[in-house]
């Protein structure tokens, strides 16, 4: 396994794995119609915006890699917010891989890349009430929620949205490198 930086040739595949995600994860709680329709290519859209040359500088973007294949992403944007710090807008895996410690392994290496460039070393993220698995995830992992919303979804719905925030991110780096050795850069070295 590898966590690297995400790449420009990466879009393709993380696109395809945000769009399966969601069809995974967010059935009955959007519109079938999007999840079946114009997700896919409004995911292709944006991560060639994302990941393009001229991709925003705040961004943090890496990618869980094995044998060559894109098996989760993280996504997030240092000192979005002067209150809540980095936003981590995006923590997908392969849907058949859950479970297995890539979702851990991907907010830990954000969480340490957040504590050595940003001035507020705080994580916080947003997600659909209804995604319990997700939610139960980040409440595992120390999210303390702080806030629910309704907001507007892009399926045309509107959903209610729950904040999770971490403003302590040391144990968070830890629950991502038990048993690993990261390299200098944070990142796990290929094995």
């Amino acid at each position: 396994m590898t966590i690297r930086p995400a790449h420009s040739a990466d879009a393709p595949a993380i696109a395809q794995l945000h769009a399966s995600s969601w069809q995974t994860a967010y059935r009955g709680i959007l519109l079938d119609a999007f999840l079946d329709g114009p997700l896919l290519e409004n995911r292709h859209a944006l991560w060639r915006d994302r990941l393009s040359l001229d991709a925003r500088a705040d961004q943090f973007v890496v990618v869980d890699e094995q044998a060559g294949e894109i098996r989760g992403f993280a996504c997030a944007f240092f000192d979005a917010d002067p209150e809540w710090g980095t936003l981590l807008d995006n923590l997908h895996v392969v849907p058949k891989l859950k479970g297995r410690g890539l979702g851990r392994q991907l907010i830990s290496a954000t969480a340490a890349a957040v504590m050595r460039n940003t001035a507020n070393p705080q994580l916080h993220l947003w997600a659909y009430e209804q995604n319990r698995a997700a939610r139960r995830f980040y409440e595992r992992l120390g999210g303390i929620l702080t806030a629910t919303e309704e907001e507007p979804a892009l399926d045309g719905s509107r959903v209610r949205a729950v904040r999770y925030c971490w403003r302590e991110l040391s144990e968070l780096v830890r629950h991502g490198v038990a048993g690993e050795e990261r390299g200098t850069d944070g990142f796990i070295p290929r094995r």
